[in-house]
């Protein structure tokens, strides 16, 4: 038989966990190989580079960004975003491409968060990219009521580098865990790396997060009128262990299950199936595209955003509180 002869290109790293995992889970259904792009029958890429558009054969996009597919560039698209009765469209969010690597989130039953509360430290923050308009401005707020610990590049209180983030994360009672983007399905390493060092999320985002998470585990900035009336909130759960042991106790996969969209299975039977319909590749009709676009009412909107982030970062830096 002949080898399935496959190329990997535009990852931001040159490979990721996903790449791995589906050259593994591949490797159980077919005999595959690694290969260039003049010989490969299958072309697996990413966001970061174009180089994919050389490519003439099969293409699977696999994204973790808040992205959608492009069917004029490929044939088989693996995003977080779900376009529902299109098959060749399969909702990857980001967190279901980290979490096999960072351990699990289902509780035992014997499961005792008591221990959680003893935390010395209030809230942390983690974020190095500064464009995210909505988490810059809320972290400004409750940083004015309440200091947050910024280990991050952007809004750095520490001044050093943060070498350990899990480990950091659990000297906090809460995390400030904003995407840099809304968008359903949008759920990334966030959200899940506060759960499972036990500090609880102040999390905004996905507006469909509770499709897959128990509202119960985090605090949702979405689910309040306004900022004030968040912050108020999270300023009073903090001065109960109760209301914190609740949050802390409560399991965060709906019914303490995986989501499906962890499994071996679901992430490759459609490329399987692509592969046996012996589809020929679509026409294709590239464009640039850029991280987040469709988050944003236009390009302008988009740099605008961008540019304003920048600057809030700037003044930070110059001690502007």
């Amino acid at each position: 038989m002949v080898p399935l002869r496959i190329a990997f290109s535009d990852w931001a790293s040159g490979s990721s966990p996903t790449v791995e995992r589906i050259f593994r889970l591949l490797s159980l259904h077919r005999e595959v190989v690694r290969a260039d792009f003049a010989t490969a029958d299958l072309l697996i890429y990413s966001d970061f580079g174009e180089r994919h558009w050389d490519f003439k054969g099969l293409k699977v996009y696999v994204t973790g960004e808040n992205m959608l597919p492009d069917f004029e560039q490929c044939d088989l698209a693996y995003t977080p975003v779900e376009l529902a009765g299109d098959p060749r469209a399969v909702r990857f969010p980001y967190y279901a491409q980290v979490l096999p690597e960072l351990g699990s989130l289902i509780r035992p039953a014997n499961y005792d968060a008591r221990p959680l509360l003893d935390r010395a430290e209030f809230a942390c923050f983690v974020a190095s990219n500064p464009r995210g308009p909505d988490r810059n401005r809320f972290f400004r707020a409750l940083h004015r009521r309440r200091p947050l610990v910024s280990a991050g590049r952007h809004f750095n209180t520490t001044n050093k580098p943060l070498a350990d983030k899990m480990s950091f994360l659990r000297s906090f009672r809460f995390n400030l865990a904003f995407e840099n983007t809304s968008s359903p399905g949008y759920v990334t390493e966030k959200l899940v790396e506060p759960l499972l060092a036990g500090t609880i999320p102040i999390y905004w985002g996905a507006p469909d997060v509770g499709r897959e998470f128990n509202p119960g585990c985090m605090i949702n900035v979405s689910n309040f009128a306004t900022e004030a009336a968040a912050i108020e909130h999270i300023l009073a759960v903090d001065a109960d262990p109760q209301a914190r042991l609740a949050l802390l106790s409560t399991p965060p996969f709906r019914d303490n299950r995986e989501p499906t969209c962890l499994s071996d299975d679901y992430l490759i039977n459609p490329l399987l199936a692509l592969l046996d319909a012996g589809i020929k590749p679509s026409a294709r009709h590239y464009r640039h595209r850029t991280l987040r676009e469709h988050a944003y009412a236009s390009p302008l909107q988009q740099r605008l955003a961008s540019l304003c982030c920048r600057l809030d970062g700037m003044l930070w830096k110059m001690g502007v509180r």
